[in-house]
Parts: structure tokens; sequence; C-alpha cells
């Protein structure tokens, strides 16, 4: 009995199980911040979501404004300036809205400026001032076509070129336009422009279409069908046929009807190359093929009076550059995006 008095007051006298309440409080606590650290995720979720949606909202009302009602406002610009909304592709390369309004601006200041004040003296509110601007707008858009046609050829044909090469020609164009001060002027009275923003922006479309253009001048393989066919006549001419008839046959000259004559001539009248090859001549004689920057010429020369030649030629023509790029801009795919 004593035993199970001594074992019942060991059992009712040990001691309680106690609760962890620091690990509870830990646990409560971590819980309370996972809530705030929630809610404040939520709440940059919500900010996040609430300015990507006023951008897409903001970028939306420029779109409709440039593509439905030809904004070109400074806000508007500012913004086109970031964003690269395109104004047309040409086979696939986007023209900006920004640079079509660049050079649309430049050039209607051009316009207004130089030839309807200037040389019209007409008044810039006038139908035919207006009309004039329109027929420039057009002729910007064709411009810029030709530039994207030069600047893909130019990556196409990976011809290589250095910034040295872009200040070295830009400076023989100042140069040769009265020097830096009358070109700044003139830049920003007929232009708007700074010296710095046309070369950046404007100069380097002319550089390009330079080094484009001394490119497919030397290009051979353009070239392969009309130097076969120079090659043939010359044949022929070297076998003793009539040189008046297979000019009136195969020259692309305009003198072919009259058997390729072109009169009398002086030095300074024709281009330096064929200038050189009549003057090596004998009354008689023909030249081998001449080529100059219009094609290959067989040249004969009939007659020396004193310091002049009398000379007639045949002209088989090669594609020089507007040519080519005539035909560029024919088959090339354009997509406008502006009115």
């Amino acid at each position: 009995m004593a035993e199970k008095n001594k074992e019942a007051k060991g059992v009712s006298n040990s001691p309680k199980k106690k609760t962890n309440t620091s690990s509870l409080g830990g646990v409560m606590a971590g819980s309370k911040k996972g809530k705030i650290a929630t809610i404040m995720e939520n709440k940059l979720y919500l900010v996040l979501a609430t300015v990507v949606l006023m951008i897409i909202l903001m970028l939306g009302v420029f779109s409709v404004g440039i593509y439905k009602f030809s904004w070109n406002d400074d806000a508007t610009m500012e913004v086109a300036r970031i964003v690269p909304y395109p104004a047309f592709f040409v086979n696939g390369t986007p023209i900006t809205y920004a640079k079509y309004q660049d050079y649309q601006k430049a050039y209607s200041t051009y316009i207004t400026e130089f030839y309807i004040k200037g040389e019209k003296k007409i008044d810039v509110n006038s139908d035919e001032a207006k009309k004039t601007l329109v027929e420039a707008k057009s002729r910007i858009k064709e411009l810029l076509v030709k530039n994207a046609i030069v600047r893909n050829e130019v990556k196409k044909r990976n011809i290589k070129y250095t910034q040295k090469e872009i200040d070295d020609s830009f400076n023989d164009f100042v140069k040769r336009t009265g020097g830096e001060t009358e070109v700044k002027n003139n830049l920003k009275k007929y232009y708007g422009l700074t010296i710095e923003k046309f070369k950046s922006e404007f100069y380097i479309d002319t550089f390009l279409n330079g080094k484009l253009q001394n490119a497919i001048q030397d290009d051979k393989s353009l070239n392969a069908d009309a130097e076969k066919k120079a090659n043939e006549v010359l044949a022929k001419v070297k076998a003793g046929e009539d040189f008046a008839e297979l000019a009136k046959k195969y020259s692309e000259d305009t003198t072919a009807a009259k058997g390729g004559d072109l009169g009398s001539v002086k030095k300074g009248q024709l281009v330096p190359e064929f200038e050189d090859a009549l003057w090596k001549l004998q009354v008689g004689q023909t030249s081998d093929l001449v080529k100059t920057v219009y094609g290959y010429h067989i040249i004969k020369l009939t007659a020396i009076n004193g310091e002049e030649r009398t000379a007639s030629h045949i002209l088989i023509k090669t594609k020089d550059f507007d040519t080519w790029m005539a035909d560029q801009v024919k088959n090339a795919k354009v997509k406008y995006w502006i009115k």
C-alpha cells in the first residue's frame, strides 16, 4: 500500500512537459514576416505591372499619332528616337520614323529657304509652294529607299571602311564647299542642321554611296556580257569590216545612227580615258577597247586639224551605278507604314 502511494505520488509529482514558447513565437514571427514579404512582393508586382501598362498605353497613343495623324512634334520625336517606330521597310530593312522625319524636315527647310523663298520668291502659303513641298516629301521617300539599298549592298559586299576615311572624306567635302564656317552657316540656314548632325546622320549616306559606286564600277562580273560583246565587235573591226556600219549595228551611243561620228573635238571635251586613247592614234587607226564610265569604246581617228581631232567610236555600254540603282529600286520590295 505504501509502495502504491509512493508510486502514485511519484507519478503525480513528476514534472509536467513544458511547451517551447520561444520556438512557437519564432514560427509565428516568421509567418508574420512571410506575410509581409508576400504583401510587399504583391505591391511591387502591381507597381511594375502598372508602369508597364502605362508604357504600353503611351506607346500605343504615339503609334496612333504617328501612323494615323503623322505627328512630328518634339515630344513625339523624342519618343521616336528611343522607340524605333518603322516608317517603311526596304527589302525587309526598316527605315525609322525618326530618320524619315529628320530627312523630311531638312529637305523641306531647304526647298522652302533656297527654292521657294530664294529662287522662286513665292509666298510659302501659296498653292504652288504647298505642291512643291508635297513633291519634295515623295522625293525623300525615294532617297531613303536608295540609301537603304546602298547600306544593304555595302554590307552584302563586305565593303570595308574606317572612321578615318569618313573623316577625311568629310573634311575634303568641307574644303570644296567653302570651308567650315561657310558650310556651318549654310547647313543652319538652308537645312536647320548642325555640322555635327549633318556629318553623323546625313553625310554617312553620301560616303557609303561613293564607296558602293566605286565597287560597282570595278565589278567585272556585272559587265562580263558587255565586255564579251565589245571584244566580238573589236574582232570585226580588226578583220576589216566597215567601221561605220558596225557602229550603226552595234553601238549603244546616240551617235550610232551617224556611224559613230563624233565630229571634231578638242581636249577637255571628253572623259580623260577617251581623250588619252584618241590623242595617241594616227589617222585611220582604231584603238583597242577603251573603258570609261560609259562603257567599252572602240575609237577611230579620221582626221587631225591642228588642236582638234575628228573621230568616230562604237560604244558598248556597261552597267553604270545609275543603271544598277534604277534596277535595284525597280525590284525593291518596299512596304510603307506611313502616309
